[in-house]
């Protein structure tokens, strides 16, 4: 569950310089020296802080770097998460999947489980790989969410495996949604928070970026809610949109009312 060409470098490198070192010194024959560099290039192997073994069964998910086997059961899981990124040093592009643990709560992302290349455009680079198409197929039966639902589908689409079934629609509670005037009833000033969530921001964002993205779109609907003008208007719709888009789910209508009702949960759990 790791890009070929960094595998490569971590376990046959160590290996050939290790054969080449002791042959040249004649510190030993050729074979002895092929042994050598074989053990020298299963231990830079094993050290790879992203080379790991992942399975898959009825059962969960089963995790083992670096000797250490973690087992996560489906009911610990929460979906998967789905992040681009870029190599500073070659350029090279590159999606790193990661599971989405269901506890604690906030859709905390947990071990990455995969690392593959991309274009630069984030998309599929030729033909994807199977493990990675696999893995998606696997949370798509589940009827588990999987971030950057569009990607995904590219990949199933080009190795023939059937898409991701479309995403949740959130059905509103029983009571209603609460009004703005309960949903912030006891939410700090508005100055306050807008000092606060900067500082908020600074903090891992595998483990916040959630509560961030809820309190970001509360305090811009709370605004709106103060001034009226279009510009705050616009904020808001685009700060709801972004935590419905990391909830995976889809709200018909007025997103707001998902915020609201999000942070008056999160306020209660959190008093």
């Amino acid at each position: 569950m790791q890009m070929r060409s960094e595998l490569a470098a971590v376990g046959v490198l160590p290996l050939i310089g290790t054969g080449v070192l002791l042959v040249a010194t004649g510190a030993t024959d050729g074979f002895t020296a092929f042994v050598a560099g074989c053990a020298v290039g299963a231990a830079a192997l094993f050290a790879a802080p992203y080379t790991f073994w992942l399975r898959v069964d009825e059962e969960g998910v089963t995790l083992v770097r670096c000797l250490v086997r973690r087992r996560f059961g489906w009911a610990e899981i929460d979906g998967l998460a789905v992040t681009f990124g870029r190599e500073e040093e070659t350029d090279g592009h590159f999606v790193v999947l990661r599971l989405r643990l269901a506890d604690p709560p906030g859709r905390v992302a947990g071990p990455m489980v995969g690392k593959f290349g991309v274009t630069d455009e984030d998309t599929p680079s030729g033909v994807p790989p199977r493990a990675m198409a696999e893995l998606f197929a696997v949370f798509g039966e589940r009827g588990l969410p999987v971030e950057e639902a569009e990607f995904a589908n590219e990949v199933l689409r080009v190795r023939g495996l059937p898409l991701l079934p479309p995403l949740r629609v959130w059905a509103e509670p029983a009571e209603g949604v609460p009004e703005p005037e309960r949903a912030y009833a006891d939410a700090p000033g508005i100055e306050e928070e807008s000092a606060a969530l900067p500082g908020h921001r600074k903090r891992p964002p595998q483990r916040y970026r959630r509560e961030h993205l809820l309190r970001r779109a509360a305090l811009a609907d709370r605004v709106f809610l103060r001034d009226g003008d279009g510009l705050a208007l616009g904020i808001a719709l685009s700060a709801a949109e972004e935590l419905v888009r990391y909830d995976l789910i889809t709200v018909e209508g007025d997103q707001r009312r998902y915020v609201r009702q999000q942070y008056l949960s999160w306020r209660t759990l959190n008093r």
